[in-house]
């Protein structure tokens, strides 16, 4: 019946359109209400049609109706994830709004910013967003949930960008409009940023996983109480992450729970497949071994069956951004060809009585250049997509690699707990430290724009933030301080010394402020002109003259000197005065 009813609509729509007599202003308003039913229906004709509303407008003179329906259009297309075409509706809002100086230009550059962060451009869009941010604010007339909603996009774009701080300023500052509006689903989106913003907000301290898992509880509320499925599926996973992080694993087990009954309602797989995930986590957790495998693999089976939609939609996201920017080039090209047309028939009404024969061999060459560079456009775009799909591959080699390695540390944890041996305990505990530390070198390529490379000051930071987090406890003041270089380098070479870092940073910890209520550790990493320069230093009790590395046949050790090998690095160890242990791994 409602399927009838929409058709009656159109049809009806259709014939008051097509009226010869009609006067604009009832034809531009027929074309908007053609245009929006068209795209309930998904049907082709429905920005065809909304462009001739615009075309109605435009030749009316009425510059708000005309930017009306290009925004109307942008957010159609935005829904259909057809993003190439509302950029260029945006592009064209942009011009429209600026030449007319209207009140709503900010709605098209958050558009904008938008598109640019689903594209995985995130810093691009945050400066799109900023600008529409200024703009809005010299705008009248704005609704309390259009303020707000700019405010969310921002939190996302700082979220995007691994920036918590900014995430929980900006989400605290979108919650007064949100509540003003009555928008529940944007005051849950604020608890729920503001959850997550604690819960990777480092380093992590009790404190702020209790801010983190009460913000997401009171999201999964109001999500569950106005029947927001996907959202409060979202919640409830991230709220499970979190108490697996507080140690409390039966509670991360319901939240899994409640998040794979609400996933299998819609059904949604990605969300299924995550929630098995936290479910086997949280088996692994209580020491249920054969259970937590029996999940996992469910898990891994069903992201198996997705995998191919997933590649298929990052391969698309990726041409979608190839298409934008190809998109920005054509219209440079397009004006820049005009004027240089315009130039050339000027110079051709001159030169014409007689270079007849120049202008055909011109003719030829311009030709034929056309021919070359259209063939080379279409290598190009061929080598984009070889290229955009290899980095897919790989992105989903890396995480599997990174999934793996942590179930594989989660069970040695486990095993761990079971043994009464507390040489074996550390041996264990040892093992797992560096299994975590090789499966974030993975989760750090597969977030990655750039697979080939890894930013050691943020690599080493996380790192150090994470083993300080391990390491401290409440007998000891340990100050950690850093003072490290944005240097870049391969995946392997990452891999091997981050391993090396968490050796001697571990044997800091353990022997150097042993019986020490207080101390300072400070690790700093140079480039040097062939190589890096490593230095870890600390005030402890200091090394003796036993003990020095090369005489030191100690595991951990043994391994730093077979790693800086490894690196072409050479290792010294020196006592500091008057306590203190220094060293250094340099590849010069």
């Amino acid at each position: 019946m409602a399927l009838s009813a929409d058709s009656a609509k159109v049809d009806s729509l259709r014939r008051v359109v097509q009226r010869r007599q009609l006067p604009d202003i009832a034809r531009y308003q027929a074309l908007r209400a053609l245009s929006d039913a068209l795209f309930t229906q998904a049907s082709p004709d429905a920005r065809p049609v909304g462009e001739q509303a615009v075309a109605v407008a435009t030749r009316r003179r009425d510059w708000p109706g005309a930017s009306e329906t290009l925004y109307q259009l942008l957010v159609q297309c935005e829904r259909q994830s057809d993003y190439v075409a509302a950029t260029a509706y945006c592009q064209q809002g942009l011009e429209l709004t600026k030449a007319h100086a209207l009140p709503d230009q900010w709605r098209f550059t958050q558009c904008l910013g938008v598109l640019a962060v689903d594209t995985k451009d995130a810093a691009a869009g945050l400066r799109w967003l900023r600008v529409a941010y200024h703009q809005q604010g010299r705008a009248t007339q704005v609704k309390p949930k259009e303020r707000g909603g700019l405010l969310l996009n921002l939190a996302t774009a700082f979220s995007v960008l691994q920036q918590y701080d900014s995430v929980l300023y900006y989400a605290a500052r979108a919650l007064p409009p949100m509540q003003q509006a009555g928008d529940a689903r944007g005051q849950g989106s604020v608890y729920q940023f503001k959850g997550e913003a604690y819960a990777l907000l480092q380093p992590q301290t009790p404190t702020r996983l209790d801010s983190a898992a009460a913000n997401m509880r009171r999201a999964l509320q109001l999500f569950r109480r106005h029947q927001f499925v996907s959202p409060a599926t979202a919640s409830a996973l991230a709220l499970s992450r979190t108490y697996r992080q507080m140690g409390r694993p039966v509670a991360s087990q319901q939240a899994a729970e409640l998040a794979l009954r609400l996933a299998q309602q819609t059904p949604m797989p990605e969300y299924q497949a995550e929630a098995l995930a936290c479910l086997a986590w949280a088996q692994a957790d209580q020491g249920h071994a054969a259970r937590s495998f029996a999940l996992d693999n469910q898990a891994q089976d069903l992201r198996d069956s997705l995998f191919s939609h997933d590649k298929a939609q990052a391969l698309a996201q990726l041409q979608v951004r190839y298409d934008v920017k190809l998109l920005t080039e054509q219209k440079r090209a397009a004006e820049f060809e005009q004027r240089s047309q315009r130039a050339q028939l000027h110079s051709l009404w001159l030169l014409l009585g007689g270079l007849t024969t120049t202008i055909g061999v011109g003719a030829w060459l311009y030709w034929r250049l056309r021919r070359q560079k259209a063939l080379l456009a279409v290598a190009n775009q061929a080598n984009c997509r070889a290229v955009a799909e290899k980095e897919v591959l790989l992105q989903e080699i890396h995480h599997r690699v990174k999934n793996n390695l942590q179930l594989v540390s989660g069970l040695l944890g486990w095993q761990a707990s079971t043994l009464p041996e507390p040489a074996l305990v550390a041996a264990l505990s040892a093992s797992r430290d560096r299994i975590q530390n090789m499966a974030m070198v993975h989760e750090f390529l597969y977030q990655a724009d750039n697979l080939a490379e890894v930013r050691m000051d943020q690599y080493l930071r996380k790192l150090l933030d994470s083993l300080k987090v391990a390491l401290d406890t409440s007998e000891q003041n340990i100050e950690l301080s850093m003072d490290l270089a944005p240097v870049i380098m391969s995946p392997k070479e990452a891999s091997t010394l981050g391993l090396v870092v968490n050796e001697i940073v571990t044997n800091a910890y353990k022997h150097a402020f042993q019986g020490l209520a207080q101390g300072h550790l400070h690790v700093s990493f140079a480039s040097r002109p062939m190589g890096f320069q490593l230095v870890i230093a600390d005030d402890g009790a200091g090394m003796p003259a036993e003990d020095a590395p090369a005489k030191a046949h100690s595991l951990g050790m043994q391994l730093v000197r077979t790693l800086t090998k490894q690196l072409k690095a050479k290792l010294s160890v020196t006592r500091s005065c008057p306590t203190g242990t220094h060293l250094e791994v340099t590849r010069a």
